[in-house]
């Protein structure tokens, strides 16, 4: 059983995903915005419905010329070894970088929460490595696996509700102590035996 237009179409309305349905084959067209940008992807359905691929558009170009592409491609090398669903490819004739993630559907079904997982890992993976690739193509340094800077509205918010969390935690401790102590100043009552 392969992966029918309409059962993807579902899948991706599901999500609450807007998309472009390109009349000449098979695929969705979708933008995402991430912490790192902004970016445009189709999903493709080929083979039959055997087969399904997330694949950006525009995401990154460095040319066979560029004074950094060997460490850029040492970057993508990187992450391709790390990654498990995205990853990510460069074409040297026009110097396009993509990310994709491909799924072989077969005869099995690709369900909601598979749906859902994928399209998850896949929007967060290219955004999060937009930037690393991003720097290496300008300085010739790899930045490292580094995560996205919380905005600092965003952090305070975060910073309030975990200091309150600690303070709650302390203070349902203190009374547990409380608690304790005034069990144990109350003297058990004496048992006779007759």
């Amino acid at each position: 059983m392969a992966l029918t237009m309409e059962e993807l179409r579902k899948l991706v309305e599901g999500q609450k995903l807007r998309y472009f349905l390109d009349p000449n084959r098979d695929a969705l067209m979708l933008g995402a915005a991430g912490v790192n940008g902004r970016y445009q992807f189709v999903i493709l359905l080929e083979v039959d419905g055997q087969f399904v691929q997330f694949r950006t558009v525009g995401y990154l170009h460095t040319r066979t010329d560029h004074p950094h592409v060997h460490e850029v491609l040492e970057v993508l090398g990187a992450l391709n070894y790390k990654l498990r669903l995205v990853k990510f490819g460069w074409d040297p004739s026009d110097g396009e970088i993509v990310g994709y993630a491909d799924v072989w559907v077969m005869d099995g079904d690709l369900t909601p929460a598979q749906f859902k997982r994928m399209i998850g890992n896949y929007l967060s993976a290219i955004d999060i490595n937009y930037a690393r690739i991003k720097k290496t193509m300008e300085t010739g340094k790899d930045p490292g696996d580094e995560r996205p800077v919380i905005p600092p509205e965003l952090q305070k918010i975060i910073d309030d509700l975990l200091r309150a969390k600690k303070e709650g935690a302390k203070k349902q401790g203190a009374k547990k102590e409380e608690v304790k102590k005034k069990g144990a100043k109350k003297k058990a009552p004496e048992v006779t035996h007759i």
